[in-house]
Formats: structure tokens, C-alpha cells, sequence
């Protein structure tokens, strides 16, 4: 038998963590990182994430996306986004798209064929090719539709996105080099019909997503050593921040291609 005052201690450290989310270590080809989450590798999930690897949280029906490039990227776009001052956008959406969670190849094939017929895509829980996959869910909430336009005869094809919410949009110099943040939060949940075709856990439901680019230079931007890149997305009220990233990235150790 323990005293009862000493059994106090550990009753508090396990409520802490309980509530806190415990951090694992992500041992991915580029860097390990320590995030919050019970992080499993999902390459078998990729979409178009072609030189990332990926790993995803089954419980929490979080995504993480771990790169090396050889230069800061979309720094044009993302800067038109460091006053903070617009509303809802749907050009945010199209470069968070573009940067990490691009179409997948089985939807795009599809829809091309379906635009060429001139007929309307499905929608991406529509088709069967994405059943179960979270690559798929998330490309979906910042992906809207194709939209087709007749020009003098012809027909322009261009792809419309969803109004997100920028979070955070920001170039700072940080312990051991420079890093370009970039942030995202959808303006609506996402749809009952893509939670189940995509077979999300029951947390999403009625939650908003998020979407967080971390990207580092150690040495600073101008020293050529090349860019860590974290890509993450997950519910709103998530515990995964990318404060959190940006601290493991900076202070990560990159592995040697």
C-alpha cells in the first residue's frame, strides 16, 4: 500500500498527460521529428506528394508531410499574406494546394476525361479510387470544383478553390537559420459525405480544418544548404500547432540524401 499523499503526484502527471497529447517521434528519411500524435507511416496514402514522406494519426485523423527542397518556396505567394488584412481567400487555399496537397493523379485522369466529354467531375468522395485514403479528405477541403468558361468557341478549364482563412503568414529569423511560415483554416467544416467516404475519425465531425506549412533554411536563407519542409493538416481544435513545428524543425538534425 502507498500513502495517499504520495500517490497524488502520479495521479496529476497522468491526468497532465492525458489532456496534453503525448509527443512521438517521427523517424522519416529527412529529419526526426518529437509532434503530438500516435503517428504510423502512410506512404501507401500518397496522393501527388511525390519526394515527401508522409505519416498519419488514425485517432486523430492527423497528416504530416516531411520534405527536403532546395529553396524556400511559394515565398511570392505566401507574402501577400503577411499583412493579415484580407478575409476569407480562395487564393490561400489554391497555394497551400499547389505546395503540398495536390490533386491526386487517379482524380485529375478522371477529370479530364469527364471535361473533354464536356461533362462535370464528380466531386472526390464521389469516387470510389480515394475510399478510406486522408490524403484525399484533405485535398478535398481546399479543392472546390472545375470551373469551365467559354472563350470565343473554346472552352477554359480552370480549377476554383475554397475560401480558407489565413492563420498565420510569416518570413522570421529563427534559432539556426530562417523559416517561412504559412497557415491555413477552412471557413467551414468539412462535409458528412467526405468524412465517411474518406472513413475520418468521429473528432472531425462539425470541425473546422487546418491546414500549416512550416518551412526552414538552416544557416539562413542565402547559406544554400537546402529546406526542411513540415507539411501538417488537422482538425482546428487540434493540438498540433505549428509553433510546435516550426520549434521541432528548427532544432532537427537533417539527415544527408
Amino acid at each position: 500500500m502507498y500513502p495517499l499523499n504520495s500517490l497524488w503526484p502520479m495521479a496529476l502527471l497522468i491526468a497532465v498527460l492525458a489532456t496534453s497529447g503525448h509527443a512521438q517521434q517521427i523517424q522519416s528519411t529527412f529529419a526526426d521529428l518529437s509532434l503530438p500524435g500516435n503517428w504510423q507511416p502512410a506512404k501507401h496514402y500518397a496522393a501527388a506528394q511525390f519526394g515527401s514522406d508522409l505519416f498519419y494519426d488514425p485517432g486523430k485523423g492527423a497528416l504530416v508531410l516531411i520534405s527536403q527542397q532546395a529553396g524556400l518556396q511559394k515565398v511570392g505567394e505566401i507574402a501577400k499574406f503577411f499583412d493579415g488584412s484580407q478575409g476569407a481567400s480562395k487564393e490561400a487555399a489554391g497555394v497551400m494546394s499547389s505546395a503540398e496537397f495536390p490533386l491526386p493523379l487517379a482524380y485529375t485522369e478522371r477529370a479530364s476525361k469527364d471535361l473533354a466529354r464536356g461533362m462535370k467531375p464528380p466531386r472526390m468522395w464521389d469516387m470510389k479510387e480515394g475510399e478510406g485514403n486522408p490524403v484525399w479528405f484533405y485535398v478535398s477541403q481546399l479543392f472546390d470544383d472545375y470551373h469551365m468558361k467559354d472563350t470565343g468557341g473554346s472552352w477554359e478549364v480552370r480549377e476554383e478553390f475554397l475560401p480558407v482563412r489565413v492563420c498565420k503568414a510569416e518570413q522570421l529569423a529563427v534559432t539556426g537559420g530562417d523559416a517561412l511560415l504559412f497557415e491555413v483554416e477552412t471557413d467551414k467544416p468539412a462535409n458528412d459525405a467526405a468524412l465517411k467516404r474518406f472513413h475520418m475519425p468521429a473528432g472531425l465531425k462539425d470541425q473546422r480544418v487546418r491546414f500549416g506549412w512550416v518551412q526552414f533554411a538552416p544557416g539562413g536563407i542565402a547559406s544554400g544548404q537546402g529546406v526542411l519542409a513540415v507539411a501538417f493538416a488537422t482538425a482546428a481544435n487540434s493540438g498540433l500547432t505549428i509553433e510546435e513545428v516550426l520549434k521541432q524543425v528548427s532544432s532537427a538534425k537533417i539527415k544527408p540524401l
